[in-house]
């Protein structure tokens, strides 16, 4: 088609360059968060049979096992490793008679195979043979005669008390190791944590972080991720070593000082509930609104308890906190609309003054002032809802009680909606089809609609971006931040909807 008017040309000139833009930051942005989301949702491995176990378990014993433990030196040249399996209440345990320690635990509740392992290693006896025994139903021991060492675990709920009584005093003795998460974005979640004196906070340090030290009192010392920790307690306890391993591994490491050494840990979810009995409530923080993320789960709780469902307490949630923010909400739509119903006098001074900066940002400060309207009107009171978000992300992300929660169709709101499966894997997609970040487009697309009236194409191309660049971003987060976004972006919009319509009711009268 061609345009006779040099105006009309002009135009369909700035519209292509606009669209081709937006078109190359579009695919410049998906190729970056594709790469992104590479690196912290790595693809996962297809399971193997019971037969393809045993035949990688055989080849990559050696492996493992000098990697994660102990040093190369210490391992045998013909190494058979012997592995017994055994439930024991919460846990599932698999017990290593060659070296005699704990090599894994796995959470029977939440059917979790926990990061921390390789519980109770003892180096220089890594080689050796211990028989196993089970003398009461919670207990585990395994024994080595001939170097004079017995090795007793007692289970009980989430803690477990390990002993070793031995000839020989001043043992080294590796307590548990864990490694970091193949899942970068999840590492953040990981850290060690000691504390000295009882009326003392917490230290933390993330894992990945980590540089050997050494403390010689300790009353509490453990290491966390996302959902789960291993905690010792009931100290004061001597000779508290962490030793990062290969950069993706850290041992907790220390003596047994005398013929018998006793150490009680806990081993299991970050609940309030669980933790507290030992004094390990500070275990869980929510980072740097932590007083909020705290108020905020016992609400979540108050709901679980009359509604049986964590999906509906969400829901609740989600409105509730929208009533107590909706102040905010009121005076940053009003702002906008102000703003927005100003635009054509901003454009107007900006054709004026586009070769003086001084002189447009002095009349658009006297028009600002002229009607009234604040620029960072529609910001501010952000600010105010912005501990408040901050606390809530980092609670539904790591509140564990959330596991394996169902709600509707999903399976599990920590987890995407996995609504559809496809046949085939998708750029930028995977092998899912997530409903619920759809509809959350969805919502944006029309909220966009209806807010962006006076805007120019400038304005409407960044509203447009920002609502492909949030469906990209909640896509694979889980169900649960999806559902409360989902809420809230929706009561918004009503709200906004309402808003405009009697704005038009108006004007026409």
């Amino acid at each position: 088609m061609v345009f006779s008017r040099g105006r009309r040309s002009c135009t369909l000139k700035i519209m292509d360059k606009r669209t081709f833009t937006f078109i190359l930051i579009t695919i410049v942005f998906f190729m970056g968060y594709s790469y992104f989301l590479s690196k912290i949702y790595p693809p996962q491995r297809v399971p193997l049979d019971s037969s393809q176990k045993e035949i990688a378990q055989k080849e990559t014993s050696t492996q493992l096992l000098g990697s994660q433990q102990v040093k190369e030196t210490l391992m045998p040249s013909s190494f058979s490793e012997r592995l017994e399996k055994v439930e024991i209440g919460n846990f599932i345990v698999t017990v290593s008679l060659t070296g005699g320690y704990i090599k894994n635990i796995h959470v029977i509740p939440y059917k979790e195979d926990l990061k921390f392992h390789n519980f109770g290693v003892t180096p220089s006896l890594f080689d050796s043979t211990f028989t196993f025994s089970q003398p009461t139903q919670n207990t585990i021991v395994l024994e080595n005669k001939k170097a004079g060492i017995k090795k007793t675990w007692r289970f009980h709920r989430y803690t477990i008390g390990f002993s070793i009584d031995s000839a020989t005093s001043n043992i080294p003795i590796y307590l548990v190791s864990s490694r970091l998460d193949k899942n970068h974005f999840y590492r953040r979640y990981q850290e060690v944590f000691y504390k000295i004196h009882q009326n003392t906070p917490f230290k933390r340090i993330n894992q990945s972080r980590l540089r050997r030290f050494k403390k010689s009192q300790v009353i509490i010392a453990g290491i966390r991720d996302r959902y789960f920790s291993y905690a010792l307690y009931n100290g004061p306890y001597k000779d508290i070593e962490f030793i990062p391993q290969n950069k993706e591994e850290i041992i907790l490491l220390t003596h047994n000082t005398k013929a018998h050494s006793h150490w009680d840990f806990y081993l299991g979810p970050q609940i309030e509930d669980e933790l507290k009995p030992y004094g390990l409530e500070g275990v869980i923080n929510y980072g740097m609104f932590n007083g909020i993320g705290v108020l905020i789960l016992r609400i979540l709780h108050f709901f679980n308890r009359l509604f049986h469902s964590w999906g509906f307490s969400i829901l609740l949630l989600a409105v509730m906190i929208y009533i107590v923010l909706f102040p905010f909400t009121m005076k940053s739509t009003q702002a906008m609309k102000k703003m927005q119903e100003i635009q054509p006098y901003i454009q107007g001074l900006q054709k004026k003054y586009k070769d003086d900066p001084q002189k447009l940002h002095k009349a658009q400060m006297e028009l600002f002032k002229k009607h009234k309207v604040n620029p960072l009107g529609g910001c501010l009171p952000l600010f105010f809802q912005f501990p408040v978000f901050i606390a809530l992300y980092q609670v539904l992300f790591r509140c564990v009680e959330l596991k394996g929660a169902q709600f509707l169709w999903i399976k599990d709101i920590s987890l995407p909606d996995h609504t559809f499966k496809l046949p085939f894997g998708l750029p930028f997609i995977g092998h899912y089809i997530n409903i619920l970040p759809l509809f959350l487009v969805a919502i944006y697309f029309f909220q966009q609609k209806i807010t962006s009236v006076n805007l120019d194409s400038q304005q409407q191309f960044m509203s447009m971006f920002f609502v492909v660049f949030m469906g990209m971003i909640f896509y694979n987060f889980p169900t649960a931040l999806v559902l409360y976004w989902l809420v809230q972006s929706l009561l918004t919009f009503i709200y906004q909807y309402r808003i405009k319509q009697t704005s038009s009711i108006a004007q026409t009268s």
